[in-house]
């Protein structure tokens, strides 16, 4: 499994214990209990692929036990790596609602079918997001909005837009 093909949850902070359990943290917008059977973990310059065996909070701190991974020494070999998990395994949010990696790459157009550029990046700023579009030698930010978003298809990589008029100049960066 390739590394681009994998989307992080998190990261092994220590091992915990002499069974070969993992602190973890978690990604902040990973807002429940890990859905995941199946994670990665790349290590020197390969991903390698760990069955879940066991989650668990304690004092709401995640806890990840994994097979083949049974012991301290072993566990502290994953010390500080990125947790990985294949995009599928992510559940279906419904309608309307994306994971961030979903609209990176997506190809921007106007309704009018102008090419804006792709995705590249997301910005949070409370609860409003940004889409931060390349193309034509420029770097743009668009309000994640219904408004201006008029169409979002992950499936396909596209995104339709109807900017207000201004919008497309006024935030060239």
């Amino acid at each position: 499994m390739k590394k681009v093909e994998l989307v992080a949850v998190g990261r092994v902070i220590r091992s915990e214990g002499k069974d070969g359990t993992l602190k973890i943290k978690l990604h902040n917008w990973i807002k429940r209990e890990p859905f995941f059977k199946k994670i990665y973990i790349e290590k020197e310059g390969e991903c390698r692929e760990y069955e879940v065996e066991k989650f668990n909070l304690v004092r709401s701190s995640p806890f990840l036990k994994l097979k083949g991974v049974e012991d301290l020494e072993r566990a502290e070999a994953l010390r500080g790596r990125e947790i990985l998990v294949r995009p599928e395994e992510f559940p279906d949010l419904g309608e309307g609602s994306y994971y961030d990696f979903q609209l990176l790459g997506c190809r921007v157009e106007t309704v009018d079918g102008k090419l804006v550029g792709e995705v590249k990046e997301l910005i949070s700023i409370g609860s409003s997001h940004l889409l931060v579009v390349e193309g034509a030698g420029k770097r743009r930010e668009i309000p994640l909005v219904e408004a201006i978003c008029r169409k979002i298809d992950p499936k396909k990589k596209q995104i339709i837009i109807d900017p207000p008029e201004g919008l497309l100049e006024l935030n060239e960066i």
